[in-house]
């Protein structure tokens, strides 16, 4: 996170509070429209699996989405350089973010139900700044952790104003992979903060997430190859091309721009919201009732997100 330390009295080793947060500006509004993004598409994800199975919508996905970011960035900096020294940070960050993440969200997402997955999604926040306080990056204050607490009590609400968690099974071995797989999403938040020190967040999404495609492409192709491409209609390809070009290429430029502006812990703040848009765009699209206490409970996700959003992080510098 990009933020400037005032040492008091030269002792680097202080704990030191960051600059006070920026208000609402550009970079919130960015995204907001990435959370609307991204909570339509796990409707629409649901849909375009009736016509393409998971492994070769993945596939499919990541081969249009790693080849338009390239293209994107070449033609926007007209270099892909990274120091020799960042680079296995890069493959690091490529493989936890996209690599390991999406096979791990995409599978979860078949198995289990869009309530469980909102819930669980609910972690991303506390995980990343735990894992922020772990390194020594950035402490949370008290403030911070009640808007946090909020948010999912909030989403808590939603889930059980939308008919209470199902679990069986199935249900359950894909609820386990949502949790593997925001887990993974936070690391990629703390792990992908120094980049954006050193490189615009485009060229990081880019490299990340192109570099995390390659596994992702060889291991569904074989589900490619034998897909009959005559039973995908006119619907299934705008769902693949709505969740490459927008729920990757466009969703993963903001969310890096978000950490390099205003840290990753206020970043997956936003993340909270994925489960209010998501359950508007199911009672547009999929007819599903919108029950008082999901309206309740969106105001509490608000609230908390305001809280945490407006918390002064505390620095702690390396000695």
């Amino acid at each position: 996170m990009t933020q400037q330390v005032a040492n008091a009295g030269g002792n680097t080793a202080a704990r030191v509070a960051g600059p006070a947060p920026a208000s609402f500006g550009a970079i919130d509004l960015a995204l907001l429209m990435m959370t609307i993004i991204w909570g339509t598409n796990a409707v629409v994800v649901k849909a375009t699996y009736a016509q393409i199975p998971p492994m070769a919508f993945m596939a499919i996905r990541f081969l249009i989405a790693g080849t338009l970011l390239l293209s994107i960035a070449w033609i926007s900096e007209r270099s892909l350089k990274v120091h020799r020294r960042d680079w296995l940070l890069l493959i690091a960050v490529a493989m936890v973010g996209t690599g390991l993440y999406q096979p791990l969200f995409l599978t979860g997402l078949s198995m289990t139900t869009a309530s469980n997955t909102s819930l669980i999604i609910a972690a991303s926040p506390a995980f990343v700044a735990l894992l922020n306080r772990l390194l020594g990056r950035e402490r949370l204050p008290a403030r911070g952790w009640l808007g946090i607490a909020l948010a999912f009590a909030g989403i808590v609400l939603i889930v059980e104003g939308g008919g209470g968690i199902e679990f069986g099974s199935t249900v359950f071995v894909g609820d386990l992979l949502i949790l593997a797989g925001t887990f993974l999403w936070a690391c990629y938040a703390v792990l992908a903060a120094p980049l954006m020190q050193r490189y615009s967040p485009l060229r990081v999404t880019a490299l990340t997430t192109s570099l995390g495609a390659v596994p992702l492409i060889f291991l569904g192709w074989p589900t490619v190859q034998a897909l009959d491409f005559q039973q995908v209609d006119a619907r299934g390809w705008a769902g693949m091309l709505y969740s490459a070009i927008f729920a990757i290429v466009i969703a993963y430029i903001i969310w890096n721009m978000g950490v390099k502006k205003i840290g990753g812990s206020r970043t997956s703040l936003y993340a909270n919201l994925i489960p209010v848009v998501g359950t508007l765009a199911a009672a547009l699209f999929l007819g599903e009732t919108i029950t008082p206490l999901m309206v309740v409970g969106a105001a509490i996700i608000f609230a908390g997100l305001h809280l945490a959003r407006t918390a002064k992080v505390v620095i702690e510098p390396a000695e």
